[in-house]
């Protein structure tokens, strides 16, 4: 009984917030939207902000909190409330673009929030579609079909991945956010999808990304200096977008040292 009760109060909580517009001022000029983690205790969006602002970036970047248990294997293991979160994420998204039609949007998810971007983009009504997609050290299952949620984005999908990141391996012995046990993460070998492969970009991490504060951990990947070398290509607008292949090393290899691609 006493679980129950805790369960539904954490539903509820969820469902119930963040109720308020999650657009500001800078939300005229785009905006991308960021889904963190289990327990939502991680500061992506902060390395995020800063550097897309380094970049150019002025649109409005929006922290979606999920879940307010502050407890991460009930965040990892309750696949409802990731679901729920999804679900108001799609809302926002759809208010978004009802509200600023023709700007662009974009959506980032770190870990178990990779489930929720996903989710969110299949929960979308038809005529509603991002830009791009970025997931970085995804807990969602390494073979997960983005077929549906493809038919919501403009662009691709790109998949940042480590088989350095110990805490996906750790993940296995619970389950990725889309309940699979014993499964491998996105995060960790890759997006494998059977529907819309090829437009799909898996970037797998390299040693030269640690001089950008990406040295292959689970949260690192935001990192600021990171983030303004390598993310942004798929969020600011006018910025050289990495050429369609699957690996960290086709990713970087048309781009001069400190430089993007032509």
């Amino acid at each position: 009984m006493r679980r129950a009760f805790y369960m539904a109060a954490v539903l509820a909580g969820v469902a119930l917030a963040g109720c308020a517009t999650p657009f500001g001022p800078q939300a005229q000029n785009g905006i991308t939207f960021y889904c963190p983690g289990v327990g939502n205790v991680d500061m992506g969006d902060a390395g995020l902000r800063e550097g897309l602002q380094k970049a150019g970036y002025r649109g409005e970047v929006s922290r979606l909190t999920w879940s307010y248990t502050f407890n991460p294997l009930v965040d990892q293991t309750v696949q409802p409330i990731a679901r729920l979160g999804a679900a108001r994420l799609a809302g926002y998204i759809q208010e978004y673009i009802d509200q600023y039609p023709g700007r662009d949007v974009n959506v980032v998810g770190l870990s178990a929030g990779s489930g929720v971007a996903i989710w969110a983009l299949e929960a979308l009504r038809p005529e509603y579609k991002v830009n791009n997609v970025v997931l970085l050290s995804g807990s969602l299952s390494s073979d997960y079909d983005v077929g549906g949620a493809l038919q919501h984005v403009r662009g691709e999908i790109y998949n940042y991945y480590s088989p350095h990141d110990a805490v996906l391996t750790l993940m296995k012995v619970a389950c990725t956010i889309d309940g699979k046990i014993a499964a491998d993460g996105a995060g960790a070998v890759g997006l494998h999808t059977p529907h819309g492969a090829e437009r799909v970009v898996n970037v797998e991490w390299r040693p030269e990304f640690e001089r950008y504060g990406y040295s292959g951990g689970h949260g690192d990947s935001t990192s600021p200096a990171f983030v303004q070398e390598y993310i942004s290509r798929h969020i600011v607008t006018g910025r050289p977008v990495a050429p369609r292949r699957t690996t960290a090393a086709s990713l970087v290899a048309t781009a001069p040292p400190g430089g993007h691609p032509d």
